[in-house]
């Protein structure tokens, strides 16, 4: 009976160390637990702060380089306009000083009869006057600085004798120019009074060519700097 009630007493006690054993290392485990839960939550924290870091500086570098481009595509695009500029501006000079061919509508003064050089000098600055963009008389360009004088059977230009019937050709409005030319009391007008037996013809033109003016030669001035 006494190895009996031992026996209990044995088992019941050996129960009650196995359920200390096992409590305790339950509550081990779960501490364990929870200070790795802790740890791996810490080391999170950390992590997610050192990406989220990283992140924005990528942002500011992004935003950096974004603002970079945008500047250097702006450079360029203005580069671009500045060029197409400078080379719309250098195609208009090269037509003003006559040294490239050109064309398009204008107006034609048919001149047969006497004609001198005075009147022939007044009849192109008038037609400039008019906003001709390129003259040319008998088929030659007439350059900025052009000269006339007589002969005794035509009128020189620059040098290169002109005949009648004159032909002068002026590229730039055909309603202003002959509006200008044909107006009461304008040159045509004038030289008709002056010129009796001389006959004047203004003709509105849809596309005229003329050439480069020839000897165009710059002597004394120079590109300013």
């Amino acid at each position: 009976m006494r190895k009996s009630r031992f026996g209990i007493v044995a088992i019941t006690m050996v129960a009650l160390l196995l359920g200390v054993l096992a409590v305790t290392q339950y509550r081990a485990q779960d501490v364990f637990s929870r200070s790795l839960t802790a740890e791996n939550a810490s080391s999170l924290t950390t992590l997610i702060a050192q990406i989220s870091d990283r992140n924005s500086s990528l942002r500011d570098e992004i935003l950096a380089l974004q603002l970079r481009l945008d500047a250097a595509q702006g450079a360029s695009q203005s580069s671009e306009i500045t060029l197409r500029e400078l080379r719309d501006q250098y195609q208009q000079l090269q037509v003003a000083a006559a040294v490239t061919p050109v064309s398009g509508p204008g107006v034609e003064v048919r001149i047969e009869g006497p004609f001198d050089d005075r009147a022939m000098s007044d009849l192109v600055n008038e037609i400039r006057n008019a906003g001709a963009e390129a003259i040319g008389i008998n088929g030659s360009r007439v350059a900025p600085r052009a000269w006339f004088s007589s002969s005794g059977t035509g009128v020189v230009v620059d040098g290169t004798l002109m005949t009648s019937p004159y032909r002068v050709q002026a590229i730039g409005s055909p309603d202003t120019i002959s509006v200008a030319l044909t107006r009461t009391g304008g040159i045509v007008s004038q030289f008709g009074l002056i010129y009796g037996r001389t006959r004047f013809t203004v003709a509105q033109q849809k596309l005229i060519d003329l050439p480069a003016a020839a000897n165009v030669e710059f002597r004394v001035a120079k590109p300013a700097h």
